[in-house]
């Protein structure tokens, strides 16, 4: 079978939000979505053989109105200015992180919005990962346009096939990859290491692009980080295009959302699918229940675009996650999508073992790509 190749894009303002540390399960420690995952993956993939994966820097600013689709006013104006006033106000350079949250059974008894950084910072984020530096939202920006610049490129792959059969054993596939990450980003939270959600983003740009019959475009995500995609299930919770589908740990991080029974309200109801898995979770059982997604809910969707949230967080060796799978599975899981036989953009989620996370993420691609 031949292969396709694939284009990526990315972009060094990305590397620019760099905190140095985190509190994870109450221990202070190195910032793991850090700027050596794109760098570690980058390698990778200019290490394989030639005409698999043409890297660019090419991005297209597509300006503020489609990440304004997605996220509130509020909530960007505080992503773009907070911490000058954290700073101002005595908060560590550091970077902002809330030290107070209004939690659903603290009563408050004033009204309108907080008014000090420290209060901000507990109003905007769930919890303590999503450090704010005075770089975070340009690398945010940029990680969302390197996002559109791939959905752009997919969309102009895309409509060189229209008059021809989509359900083709080639479909094009284009990579973004970005940081900070973005599927925990809800319309007005900030939290997982995400403050943009590039997912929702491009879904969203993707869904606005009719098709040659005038029609909305249909988007199909599948997400495969171990963590549950809860800020992509929030944007679109009501509404039946995208598809939102997501396998994930059934006891992991964020912890509140990703059961089975939420499965969207309105007319989205039915169109928000979770599959949450033990951390025992193999490779042969993960390729199960993802091929049990595709053939029960994506194919029966009927998308033009698919969009794929790509963690490699759910490898064995993972520092803050991991199933029991090993590198074999990531080809696996790339082919299983291509058997899709749409156009699809890969967005980088998480996937924080820096030495392995090249040939993970570098797996997923080649198995698309037809290469193994």
């Amino acid at each position: 079978m031949a292969s396709a190749q694939i284009r990526v894009f990315t972009s060094d303002v990305c590397l620019l939000h760099a905190p140095t540390y985190e509190f994870h399960s109450g221990a202070e420690n190195h910032y793991h979505e850090s700027p050596d995952r794109l760098t570690a993956i980058a390698k990778w993939l200019e290490s394989r053989p030639e005409k698999r994966f043409v890297l660019s820097k090419d991005i297209v600013d597509h300006g503020m109105t489609p990440i304004q689709k997605i996220h509130k006013p509020d909530f960007l104006e505080y992503l773009q200015t907070i911490y000058d006033e954290w700073v101002q106000e005595g908060g560590h350079p550091h970077g902002v992180a809330p030290a107070t949250v209004p939690h659903q059974r603290l009563a408050r008894l004033g009204k309108g919005k907080p008014q000090t950084a420290a209060a901000k910072s507990g109003e905007y984020c769930f919890d303590l990962s999503a450090v704010i530096m005075k770089e975070t939202w340009r690398a945010s920006y940029e990680s969302a346009q390197v996002t559109l610049t791939a959905a752009g490129e997919l969309k102009r792959l895309a409509d060189q096939l229209q008059g021809q059969n989509t359900t083709t054993d080639h479909p094009p596939a284009v990579y973004a990859l970005c940081r900070p990450p973005g599927h925990h980003a809800q319309t007005d939270l900030c939290g997982g290491y995400c403050f943009l959600n590039n997912v929702a983003i491009a879904t969203q740009w993707l869904i606005d692009q009719p098709q040659k019959d005038g029609r909305p475009s249909r988007v199909a995500i599948v997400d495969v980080d171990f963590h549950h995609g809860n800020g992509t299930q929030e944007i679109f919770y009501s509404v039946k295009n995208p598809l939102y589908t997501s396998l994930h740990s059934e006891k992991g991080y964020p912890f509140f959302t990703g059961s089975k029974e939420e499965q969207g309200e309105g007319e989205g109801l039915g169109f928000n699918i979770n599959v949450p898995l033990p951390k025992s979770t193999n490779n042969d059982e993960y390729m199960a229940a993802l091929q049990k997604v595709i053939d029960d809910h994506v194919r029966p969707s009927a998308p033009d675009y698919v969009i794929v949230s790509l963690g490699v967080d759910t490898f064995q060796e993972d520092p803050i996650a991991g199933f029991q799978m090993t590198s074999d599975a990531y080809p696996r899981i790339g082919a299983a999508i291509r058997s899709i036989g749409v156009p699809t953009l890969f967005v980088q989620e998480g996937g924080y073992c820096v030495e392995k996370i090249g040939q993970n993420v570098g797996g997923v691609l080649e198995g698309f790509g037809g290469f193994q």
